[in-house]
């Protein structure tokens, strides 16, 4: 009894489950191989995805789901001895090192990504007009019937489809077609294409704008004998994460102009394999306007879609890593960064066979794995250099990622703190700031306690609108918002005003008192700004109000807060001075703590 090293039968059911994230991953499998044999015949390489639909019995009920799913191309087609190579496993065109210059490289893209969807995989590839055949079928290779690619044979293409794909066919191309389908991630097509062509229009987003590919998308049902019935058409535009492309899939009027900023580009020399390679890194941060729309504007949405780092590999994304990302911050949307390399530093990336991740990515600190090492920063780098060790690059990228998105976040939040500040109009009754008010000067009638914002009270109220204006515009509030908020704090005596500031040092907020108000300023540096206020606080960025628990923890957190800010108040000099050194070592020992809990 033979005992074979890969039993067919157990084989094609692993390399069913070859990792492919859902079914538009695996058909961008199949967009790679068009595009990339549309290189050397097409200026513009043309790509069709179509859906059909049929109606058929679930259960009890009648319903209309995918049945086949097809992949046209105009690119350069295949003969029989190409065709039977592309749909062996782990055999192509593009396995040595010469022939890795674009997207294609493993050998594994059209069978995999194939039968990871369906049970029967038709290909037919024309050259020079003449219309090849060959097939996988999945049942037949589990039965033992299937060992080998069957030879091509002469076959015209069917009939149904060629009225179904929109492009003129010319004297070359291919057309791959899915059927027994058991393995999709959505059953209906508009879903599928709708996912597809957010995903492609961000893959294939350099193809695209420069013109050097189209990507058609159809649905289609189909009931009985009756013609196709079209579900859904729609062009495939880009879709920039970093949003500095025009013309992309983008809302309105961020599809004709950038959304975000740029912030240029740095490049890494990366020697590898004798060889030197340039690594290329952008970043992009949203603009005022596109910020002052919030999170749960179309862009927000939207952008909200598009969080990560965007590796890109010949121009081509491989995916969208949370390496960097800081999860529970949904700020994180309004940055972009992208990493652009060639296939020649696969290796040093860990680029995986199905081109969906490059594994070796990741936010790494050189200091912190030195020191678990046992050695110096000095060391730990000139050991990795002796040994030529990958990771020594990811080093130096890491470090320029995080170096960057440090500026970036501190941009976003400050354009947070005008839009709040702008946001932030009169003081409502049972709000946080209304209640300290009337607890201070129910203390102050009960007990007599006098603090220094109290005495300031004494000062003409024109002159405290002006004073408490120009501490506002100090800080950053545009100065008509700054104007109002004082007129509005001083004319309904709310002894305190929060907001949110870029404070140097270690403290959670600060405390000072100007004509009469106690401000408390809330720290954007520091981590409990977005672990606490970022979270509770009604924000741009939600998409729906806080629930009633977050709105009542808020009112507590600013109530805590303002009893400390009016404990400060009511002390003498000298007592002020030790509460504010407890002030900023508390925040420093809350700061360590918090980011911990990050790590």
């Amino acid at each position: 009894m033979p005992f074979e090293i890969l039993p067919p039968s157990l084989a094609i059911k692993s390399m069913r489950s070859s990792g492919y994230r859902d079914t538009a991953h695996a058909i961008a499998e199949l967009i790679d191989n068009s595009i990339e044999a549309g290189t050397t015949v097409n200026e513009c390489t043309t790509v069709e995805v179509i859906c059909v639909d049929r109606r058929m019995l679930v259960g009890q009920q009648d319903r209309r789901q995918i049945d086949e799913i097809a992949v046209y191309d105009n690119a350069s087609g295949m003969d029989a001895n190409t065709l039977q190579i592309a749909l062996q496993f782990g055999n192509g065109t593009h396995l040595t090192e010469d022939q890795q210059k674009g997207i294609g490289k493993f050998g594994m893209g059209l069978p995999n990504a194939s039968i990871s969807q369906c049970r029967r995989v038709d290909v037919y590839s024309w050259q020079r007009g003449e219309v090849l055949h060959s097939y996988l079928d999945v049942d037949m290779i589990e039965r033992g019937h299937m060992r080998e690619v069957p030879a091509p044979v002469a076959r015209e293409i069917p009939a149904f489809w060629k009225n179904l794909i929109q492009d003129v066919i010319g004297p070359h191309g291919t057309l791959v077609i899915w059927s027994r389908l058991d393995r999709v991630s959505w059953r209906r097509s508009k879903t599928l294409l709708d996912n597809t062509e957010f995903l492609a229009g961000r893959i294939y987003r350099y193809f695209l704008a420069e013109g050097k590919a189209r990507i058609r998308l159809a649905a289609f049902e189909v009931d009985g004998v009756e013609a196709a019935q079209p579900l859904f058409e729609r062009m495939v535009r880009p879709n920039d994460p970093l949003y500095l492309m025009k013309h992309t899939s983008a809302p309105e009027p961020y599809d004709e102009q950038p959304a975000f900023d740029d912030l240029g580009e740095q490049h890494i020399t990366v020697r590898h394999a004798g060889k030197a390679h340039t690594v290329r890194i952008r970043f992009s941060v949203v603009g005022t306007r596109a910020r002052s729309e919030g999170g749960s504007s179309p862009i927000g949405k939207h952008a909200a879609k598009n969080v990560g780092i965007s590796l890109v590999r010949a121009e081509r994304e491989l995916e969208l890593s949370k390496a960097f990302v800081n999860g529970y911050d949904p700020r994180e949307r309004w940055w972009g960064v992208e990493v652009a390399f060639e296939p020649g530093l696969d290796d040093v990336f860990g680029v995986t066979n199905n081109k969906q991740a490059a594994t070796n990515f990741a936010a790494m600190d050189l200091d912190e794995d030195a020191k678990s090492e046992g050695l110096s920063p000095a060391e730990f780098q000139e050991q990795l250099r002796e040994n030529q060790d990958p990771r020594l690059a990811m080093y130096e990228i890491a470090k320029a990622i995080n170096r960057n998105l440090r500026t970036m976040r501190d941009q976003i939040r400050r354009l947070e703190e005008g839009t709040r500040n702008k946001a932030r109009g009169g003081v409502q009754p049972g709000s946080a700031e209304d209640i300290a008010t009337k607890a201070t000067r129910r203390r102050r009638n009960q007990r007599g306690d006098v603090g220094e914002s109290d005495r300031q009270e004494a000062m003409p109220i024109d002159e405290r609108i002006e004073v408490l204006s120009e501490e506002l515009k100090a800080s950053g509030v545009d100065s008509n918002d700054a104007r109002k908020i004082a007129v509005e704090s001083v004319r309904s005596n709310i002894k305190f005003l929060f907001e949110v500031a870029d404070i140097p040092g270690t403290v959670f907020f600060d405390v000072r008192s100007k004509a009469g108000t106690i401000i408390i300023a809330i720290n954007a540096r520091h981590p409990a700004s977005e672990h606490l206020f970022s979270v509770l606080e009604k924000s741009n960025d939600d998409a729906a109000p806080p629930s009633q628990n977050a709105q009542e923890a808020l009112k507590a957190l600013k109530l805590i807060l303002s009893a400390w800010a009016r404990m400060e108040d009511e002390a003498g000099t000298e007592r002020r001075r030790l509460l504010e050194e407890a002030r900023q070592d508390w925040g420093r020992i809350a700061r360590d703590f918090l980011e911990e809990a990050e790590q």
